[in-house]
């Protein structure tokens, strides 16, 4: 590590005196926040020395405990858990450790479209108080903020005259459920308070002493203490990259501008973790047209630069177990980022590359083609994909969480993405994708029974018997005989609807009402109480007789 400059830290010193303990909110790309563990996070299980003149690499065993076809992003709650989301759902560890997704947790949020890449940006709150961010990208983007009440999620508007404002980051804070970091259409900002009553105004305000204009942060994380602390770009209501500090009985705050290297700082904050009353700060800076990483500490009483790891890229992801070890995820050029360790008691030990295993996908994957309009599948890949790690994070037990996209043998990128964690689970859950969760959303509507030349109903699901225990394949050998001749093209699925896993048909309208006396007959034969409703459950599993 190299101290920061006399100069540096004379003017970091006069802004920024009497900064001590922070906390600090998720890095970008869906990384969750770190605090202190209390047991070490990972332990290498094999050293690669590559030569004085190349890094170390060292492989750390992580394994998955969830995978999914699209990104899976995660967030950690106040009480220091870690909750994976896959779209707008959620999954959260059991009391045995394995993800769980339940589809009550889509009550009363608005349908996600497949196509339109609804996904969480935030969460935040207790257990028993959790306010939810979700977010569209693309040329249309749009917010929605929710509150959980009674056990569903509810609407709510953070400026009611001012439709379009939402909460972009949330953090623990000793008042209320948490404090929230709001901002509006217009890109105003404010700091509100979460409680029982719903929103109100912060006792610490984004005023500043120096700066003309109120700042615009884009993230914040508040301690137990009172101390709440935000991330600033430059721009034009910042001269410089920096952190804004308010001590437990502020109102206004101090801004402290970041170290540079070579003259440069980072134009924006991508990562910012605390972890035992210290500041990490992560992003990049361009030097001689190469984008290098960077790394800061903020110990309480001073900054210091950390070498950043030998790689070009952007930190986008960094936590802090308690070795002490530094990790950072680094955005490079290509499908190919990488995970990053060092040493942090030192000031002499050197960055080590971390590799992780590669994930064998159990079995072919279900998902909703859209251009298709149907259900299709592809196969599990033959060979483990690499991961390509993009978020990081440590729950309150000190268990090392990272999201990564997972690679083909040959270096491209798959649609498969995985959760990984220290601690293994039975089996990595199947979150469910874009397709499959809004199936989700629709099966907990009230359900109703198709008519002929109805519209609004496209889709039909035809419910033949609930799934009481496991079996290698979907259905029974009784009816998979059955259906032949006309019936031998329909989806025969196993679902999740209704709290309950059942098989079933699914098929296009038009299709059921061609062929709904001939599945009655089959229903009939097997003496199954069959029942027709409109739309489609999530399709964990399926079989046609055509292959």
């Amino acid at each position: 590590m190299m101290a920061l400059s006399s100069s540096r830290f004379a003017l970091f010193a006069a802004v920024a005196l009497g900064a001590c303990d922070t906390h600090a909110p998720s890095a970008a790309k869906e990384a969750a926040a770190a605090q202190a563990p209390t047991k070490p996070a990972a332990t290498p299980a094999e050293v690669v020395d590559d030569g004085p003149s190349a890094p170390r690499t060292v492989t750390v065993e992580l394994h998955p405990v969830a995978t999914r076809r699209g990104p899976i992003s995660l967030h950690r709650l106040s009480d220091g858990e870690i909750v994976a989301a896959g779209g707008v759902m959620l999954a959260r560890a059991g009391a045995d450790g394995n993800l769980v997704q339940e589809t009550a947790w889509l009550q009363g949020l608005e349908p996600a479209e497949p196509q339109a890449g609804w996904h969480v940006r935030a969460i935040g709150g207790r257990d028993d108080a959790l306010w939810l961010t979700t977010t569209r990208a693309g040329d249309d983007p749009a917010h929605r903020v929710y509150r959980r009440r009674e056990n569903s999620w509810a609407p709510h508007e953070p400026v009611p005259d001012a439709p379009g404002a939402y909460y972009l980051d949330y953090a623990t804070w000793p008042e209320g459920h948490a404090i929230a970091l709001r901002s509006s259409a217009a890109g105003d900002a404010g700091l509100v308070v979460l409680d029982d009553e719903g929103a109100r105004p912060a006792r610490p305000r984004l005023e500043v002493p120096g700066l003309s204009e109120a700042p615009r942060p884009s993230r914040v994380a508040g301690l137990a203490s009172g101390e709440l602390f935000a991330s600033v770009s430059a721009g034009a209501t910042a001269p410089s990259t920096g952190v804004l500090r308010w001590g437990p009985e502020d109102a206004t705050g101090i801004f402290a501008p970041l170290p540079a290297i070579e003259s440069r700082s980072p134009r924006q904050i991508e990562a910012l973790v605390e972890s035992g009353g210290q500041v990490l700060i992560g992003d990049g800076v361009e030097i001689d047209d190469a984008l290098v990483p960077y790394v800061a500490r903020f110990d309480g009483t001073s900054w210091r630069l950390i070498d950043a790891p030998p790689v070009r890229g952007a930190v986008v992801g960094l936590a802090e177990s308690a070795e002490p070890l530094i990790w950072a995820v680094i955005d490079e050029d290509g499908p190919r980022d990488s995970l990053w360790r060092i040493h942090a008691g030192g000031d002499w030990d050197m960055w080590e590359r971390v590799e992780l295993a590669p994930v064998r996908l159990a079995s072919a994957t279900w998902f909703w083609d859209a251009g298709a309009g149907a259900w299709a599948s592809e196969p599990a890949p033959a060979e483990g994909l690499t991961p390509s790690p993009r978020a990081i994070g440590l729950d309150a037990a000190g268990e090392l969480w990272i999201s990564a996209h997972l690679l083909l043998a040959d270096g491209t990128a798959s649609p498969h993405h995985a959760a990984l964690r220290t601690r293994a689970a039975a089996a990595p859950l199947a979150l469910h994708d874009d397709g499959q969760v809004h199936a989700a959303q629709q099966d907990l509507l009230p359900r109703r029974s198709p008519r002929a030349g109805d519209t609004s109903c496209p889709q039909v699901y035809v419910q033949l018997y609930t799934v009481s225990e496991d079996s290698p394949e979907v259905g029974t050998p009784e009816l998979r005989a059955a259906l032949t001749g006309p019936l031998a093209p329909l989806l025969l699925a196993e679902v999740r609807s209704q709290g309950e896993r059942q098989v079933g048909l699914l098929l296009a309208a038009g299709d059921y009402e061609a062929h709904k006396s001939a599945i009655a007959g089959v229903a009939g034969k097997l003496r199954y109480r069959s029942r027709a409703s409109c739309g489609h459950p999530p399709v964990l599993r399926g079989w046609r007789a055509t292959g």
